[in-house]
């Protein structure tokens, strides 16, 4: 009896491990997840990511930086390729209202204004050119309220009601999405914070472990580093600031994570209690999104 009660322990072992989503045994890589779009920043899917035996489907769920300077290849491509009927745009009104999107084809388009201190804290700065704004933050980097959007600015976008509250829409809308009709795509400025979380979430609400929403995080710093890599620092502030608002920093996006594996016991706990994701959401989320693996 004991030797078939191991035996029995040893095969849920093993079926739990070859369940595992583990980055090891699959290869999470910038190249394999960029969409083809040249107008755009930091235009790539989640298609492919393997959960457990099952992988998200290809050319579906799209994320990227801002598209108010889309190109009309890279709309016809979004139209004929992915189909793209939906899109989230998370930046603040302002910023939406002073750059707005070139909208692919007959897509809906979304609102989902989310703004870093609320709509009347939104800062409605313009530039003459990204060479202004970053000599702005290089000189400004040593200042407590820049500091503070560094370390802080997941936080914002985790546990504040008004930042919860757009995620709760963003599912909402998600799920009557059929996506049959084509792919949706979600973006901010940089595709990385606002837009990233949304990824971060989804991939969780997906059934993704703590390695795999890291590895696609990792991927925006991979794309913006060789940008950040050419801006002179002279300061460990301005390098913090270069390296977290221009490229991406995961340790402070881990350290939110962190936070919210402390409070809540696990993502999808967040997810359920902060986000209204019920595991029946999820559930539909992960019918219409994954496949079984070959």
């Amino acid at each position: 009896m004991i030797r078939t009660l191991s035996i029995i322990i040893g095969i849920m072992v093993m079926l739990v491990s070859c369940q595992t989503n583990a980055v090891e045994d699959q290869k999470i890589e910038l190249k394999n997840q960029l969409i083809g779009l040249t107008s755009a920043h930091n235009a790539r899917q989640l298609g492919g990511y393997r959960i457990g035996n099952q992988r998200i489907k290809d050319n579906l769920l799209l994320r990227s930086a801002k598209i108010s300077e889309l190109s009309k290849e890279d709309s016809t491509l979004l139209c004929d390729q992915y189909k793209v009927q939906c899109i989230y745009d998370f930046r603040g009104k302002k910023e939406s209202l002073s750059a707005s999107d070139v909208i692919p084809g007959k897509a809906r388009y979304l609102s989902l204004a989310l703004s870093f201190g609320g709509e009347e804290g939104e800062v409605d700065t313009k530039f003459e050119n990204e060479e202004q704004m970053i000599g702005m933050l290089l000189q400004y980097a040593d200042h407590p309220s820049v500091q503070a959007m560094c370390t802080s600015m997941y936080d914002i976008i985790f546990f504040e009601e008004s930042s919860q509250e757009v995620y709760r829409q963003f599912f909402a809308d998600l799920l009557t999405v059929n996506p049959e009709n084509g792919a949706v795509l979600w973006h901010c400025t940089q595709g990385k914070d606002r837009a990233g979380s949304a990824s971060a979430m989804l991939l969780a609400a997906l059934g993704a472990d703590r390695e795999l929403i890291m590895a696609d995080f990792i991927l925006s710093k991979d794309y913006y580093d060789p940008m950040a890599s050419k801006i002179k620092t002279k300061t460990e502030s301005q390098k913090t600031v270069i390296n977290t608002l221009i490229s991406a920093n995961p340790a402070i996006f881990e350290a939110t994570l962190d936070k919210v594996d402390a409070k809540y016991g696990s993502f999808q706990n967040y997810l359920t209690e902060c986000i209204g994701v019920t595991p029946e959401m999820m559930e539909a989320l992960r019918d219409r999104f994954l496949e079984y693996r070959n």
